[in-house]
């Protein structure tokens, strides 16, 4: 262990001091580190993000409490939702109890009815003309705003309003301080884990491929300074443990600028938001044990790395020599993990839920992993059966073809970022193909609500009056106890409305509708004219019986599938006058109309704000608008593709730290070829073919591997069909060629100066 040290800490030295250190090659090997560092230390991150906004989440929450429980509450709240211009906007109505009743996080007082508290970033959208509409929506006079405590992130549109006498089947209750109600399992499954986990990995392995592709720079240089260490009595193994020193100079002080980048960057990230999601500054920090594990991990994973690139290196006290196999690469071998990962794709769909997380993650791993594995054997092959007839090409080829190993580790990283993206692309594309094909043209849009006040033809009229909505349908319903526990849905419209349901039969108001439920496996037979039932009220905390209602004589039988077709199953089909027993009070209205593409983008919200002021616990659907999971996978889906952005960014400096480091060990040549009179063209279009031969092998392997397992993500998302994304492809493709270009005129001028005749004097 102390020789270890002494080593180490010797090749520290050699790396550091003296006047000949090449600091360009350890600022470089330290910024690719240390990028590196701060998209790990960022991505241990996430989980701690959002376990504080769960946190703060559910500290605002009531208790999910119905009927007796809310006897007792100190709190009555009621939940709003609705959304802005694409934006989500909710908030919470307080009715306190008692003097003493709690107060929500974040909020001095509980506001009395008619004052709102409002999130900072509410405020400042009400006080803007756009906000304007808004207004409507949000139940008082601002009178303050909400705390960062009570808020999940410092973007969030929330408001806590004050109220007297709340009504609604959503009144919950809070008896002794917020956030002591039970929640929902919050635990990410189906489509949006699955897009999840694969963005992760394929952020995370490139980057991973990347720290150890730059804990190799400058090896050229490196073992000339080891050959002369041999040539003062150093021992072989001592020579590999001083090459460790060197290369643990790089990745110390890229774990040092890691940190400070993801500092910087911790100060920032409150400005950012990506589809709607943003979080404090506070939130973000990583686990303790992953931060260690990078910090430790990253100048172990350069030390390994670097004692592995000496494996066939033999360095005399004159020269070094590399000891090269003379048979081609193995393909079966290097095909293995790829393989593995593959099949392990195709069966986690079978496994435990448990068991299929972790299979299907390390699977993608595995397949990630083999692209890098894979891609020295397919440029090795391109290249050996390539016959370039120019001499630009003659120069290019043959460089590769002396070292394949450094062109295909070149181009690893990129060739691992495109084949995730381009499979996430896969996935994403077929979950968005088949959610449109649900949108259909002829979906209608729809509010439902309680009556807060008006008749229901005035609510409807007011909806007809806002400009792209057709002809609106109203229909009501409520809940009818015929028996103990034996609950009928009623449904009230005019024949207008129920005409679709009722196929050949004859309607008039007054008529009533029963349907036989036993057809499709209810119990219950129909009801009959006469039978009596209860009118049950779900309005909160009044919950309770209503009053008694009794079918009419009239009532006819309908076939099970006339009765409210796709909109629902109702038992019973009521005309108004049929209904006259049952008060408007307890009625759940819906309004249903169709809403022109081609109307002014503001129409939905003039519909909300009509919504608002007439129903109680309002809900506005309007077609193609996401729903449940489709939100949370939006933005997983920006989030991803934005670290995708710039997890390329990084691979795309690693392109030009590679072809910098290879001009630097081809300086002798170079100068030679220029002293015998070489034409610096030629020499850039060479640079170019051989910055450009690995691109393309990489993008062809990535292509074919991103393809086949985006095909099998997408049908274990239970997908029946798949759909590819040309343009992205294309697109992807594009960006991986322009930075060939790119990387080539950077290194351009370095050649440049290689090529004066006082390169060949320096040499």
């Amino acid at each position: 262990m102390r020789n270890w040290i002494r080593d180490l800490a010797f090749g520290l030295r050699l790396a550091v001091g003296g006047g000949g250190t090449p600091w360009g090659r350890l600022v470089l090997t330290a910024v690719g580190i240390g990028l590196g560092v701060a998209v790990l230390l960022l991505a241990s991150s996430v989980q701690n993000m959002y376990a504080a906004r769960d946190l703060r989440t559910e500290a605002r929450q009531p208790n999910y409490a119905t009927g007796s429980q809310l006897a007792g509450a100190a709190v009555l709240v009621q939940s709003d939702s609705t959304f802005f211009r694409g934006e989500p906007v909710s908030g919470v109505r307080v009715d306190p109890q008692r003097a003493d009743a709690p107060v929500p996080p974040g909020v001095q007082r509980n506001p009395a009815p008619g004052e709102v508290v409002v999130s900072p970033a509410l405020a400042d959208l009400l006080g803007s003309p756009e906000g304007e509409l808004l207004k409507p929506r949000v139940p008082g006079e601002i009178v303050g705003t909400i705390g960062p405590e009570g808020l999940t992130s410092q973007n969030e549109l929330y408001y806590v309003a004050g109220a007297d006498g709340l009504i609604g089947s959503s009144v919950l209750a809070v008896h002794h301080h917020f956030g002591e109600g039970s929640q929902p399992d919050k635990a990410l499954g189906g489509q949006p884990w699955f897009v999840l986990a694969l963005g992760v990995s394929a952020l995370l392995v490139p980057v991973v491929v990347f720290v150890a592709a730059t804990a190799r720079l400058a090896e050229a240089a490196r073992e000339r300074r080891l050959a002369a260490l041999r040539l003062v009595g150093a021992g072989a193994r001592q020579v590999r443990r001083i090459a460790s020193g060197e290369a643990l100079a790089g990745a110390l002080a890229g774990v040092v600028l890691g940190w400070v980048l993801f500092g910087v960057g911790r100060l920032l990230v409150g400005s950012v938001q990506v589809a709607g999601f943003a979080v404090y500054p506070s939130d973000v920090y990583p686990v303790w044990w992953y931060a260690l594990a990078v910090t430790a991990g990253v100048p172990v994973v350069a030390v390994v790395t670097a004692i592995a690139a000496m494996r066939n290196t033999i360095v005399s006290p004159l020269s070094v020599v590399r000891r090269t196999a003379a048979r081609p690469r193995r393909l079966l071998l290097r095909c293995v993990p790829l393989a593995v990962g593959l099949i392990g794709l195709l069966g986690s769909g079978g496994a435990g839920p448990l068991d299929g997380e972790v299979v299907f993650v390390v699977s993608v791993v595995l397949v990630l992993i083999g692209v890098p594995i894979l891609l020295p054997w397919v440029v090795e092959r391109v290249v050996s059966r390539l016959r370039a007839g120019s001499l630009a090409g003659q120069l290019a080829v043959r460089s590769i073809q002396l070292n394949t190993g450094t062109a295909a580790r070149s181009v690893a990283a990129v060739a691992v970022v495109l084949t995730g993206v381009i499979s996430l692309q896969t996935v994403t594309g077929t979950i968005e193909a088949e959610n449109s094909r649900d949108v259909r043209p002829d979906r209608l849009a729809s509010v439902m609500g309680d009556l807060r006040n008006g008749t229901p033809e005035e609510a409807a009229g007011s909806l007809a009056s806002v400009p792209g909505v057709g002809p609106v349908g109203v229909r009501q319903m409520a809940t009818l106890e015929t028996g103990a526990d034996v609950y009928r849905s009623v449904v009230i419209a005019d024949c207008a409305v129920l005409a679709s349901h009722l196929g050949a039969m004859s309607c008039q108001d007054g008529d009533a509708f029963a349907r036989d439920e036993r057809a499709v496996g209810m119990p219950y037979p129909p009801v009959r004219p006469g039978e009596q039932g209860t009118v049950q009220d779900t309005r909160l905390p009044e919950y309770g019986p209503g009053p008694a209602w009794t079918a009419p004589a009239s009532l006819r039988l309908i076939s099970p599938g006339t009765a409210d077709g796709a909109r629902g199953s109702a038992s019973l089909l009521l005309t108004p006058r049929a209904a006259e027993g049952i008060p408007q009070a307890m009625r759940t209205s819906w309004f249903e109309f169709p809403l022109d593409p081609a109307a002014p983008a503001d129409s939905i919200e003039h519909i909300r704000n009509i919504a608002a002021e007439r129903l109680v616990d309002a809900s506005v659907s309007t077609p193609g608008q996401n729903q449940g999971d489709d939100e949370l996978f939006e933005m997983i889906r920006y989030g991803l593709l934005l670290g995708a952005m710039v997890t390329f960014a990084l691979i795309a400096c690693s392109l030009f730290v590679s072809a910098a480091e290879q001009i630097q060990q081809r300086r002798r040549p170079t100068a030679v070829l220029a002293a015998v009179g070489l034409r610096r063209s030629t020499l850039g279009w060479s640079v170019l073919l051989q910055n450009l031969l690995p691109m393309l092998a990489a993008i062809v392997v990535a292509t074919v591997v991103g393809l086949v397992m985006g095909v099998l993500v997408a049908l274990l998302t239970s997908r029946t069909t798949v759909v590819f994304d040309p343009v992205g492809l294309l697109a992807l493709i594009g960006i991986a060629l322009a930075s060939v270009l790119v990387v080539t005129g950077l290194t351009l001028p370095m050649l440049g100066r290689m090529m004066h005749p006082e390169g060949l004097r320096t040499e």
